[in-house]
């Protein structure tokens, strides 16, 4: 179990290093310092915070993970469960394993690439999903899967198996999400 869920891990942060060379081409070009005192005031503020949290010395907050519809979230961490590949039945048992026990403190966030959105609204977790569309050059999928590994770095992620083991590996999944954080 915690060899899996290592390699999870590692393979998610791998993504998240990988540089994006599609998007570069898009990146805006640096503004001007604008004209008149306040306006320069806050382009200098802006800039010192961005180089303090390049810098590692202000801390870098991952997307928030909680719906306005899901009361008690707003302070939560993202709990990713990685589902990319799962079949629907496996992926609705695992889910329904991840309801019954949730941990304190975190949102759960499903990664999948099941159309089941439905069943997903009734959890009222954050669905992202990767969907396979064909194309010319890298794949869709992978593309979102690299988007989603940096936007939630840092954040705890479990395999959609530990939601069918949870009932026997309930503490080992806990400590392991606790200690990710």
């Amino acid at each position: 179990m915690k060899e899996r869920l290592a390699s999870l891990q590692r393979e998610l942060e791998e993504l998240a290093s990988e540089p994006d060379d599609a998007l570069l081409r898009y990146a805006l070009p640096s503004p001007s310092r604008p004209k008149g005192l306040y306006w320069r005031m806050r382009w200098v503020a802006a800039r010192t915070l961005r180089l303090l949290e390049r810098l590692g010395l202000k801390p870098h907050h991952p997307w928030p993970p909680a719906l306005r519809h899901a009361p008690g979230r707003d302070s939560a961490k993202p709990l990713l469960i990685w589902a990319v590949g799962a079949d629907r039945e496996t992926l609705r048992r695992a889910c329904a394993g991840f309801a019954k026990h949730p941990i304190a403190g975190f949102a759960p966030v499903l990664v999948t690439d099941v159309a089941d959105f439905a069943f997903f609204s009734r959890l009222g977790w954050l669905v992202e999903y990767v969907p396979e569309i064909a194309g010319v050059g890298e794949s869709y999928a992978r593309r979102k899967k690299r988007f989603l590994a940096r936007l939630y770095r840092g954040a705890a992620v479990l395999p959609v198996t530990a939601g069918l083991e949870i009932e026997t590996h309930w503490e080992d999944i806990r400590k392991w999400v606790l200690r990710r954080t």
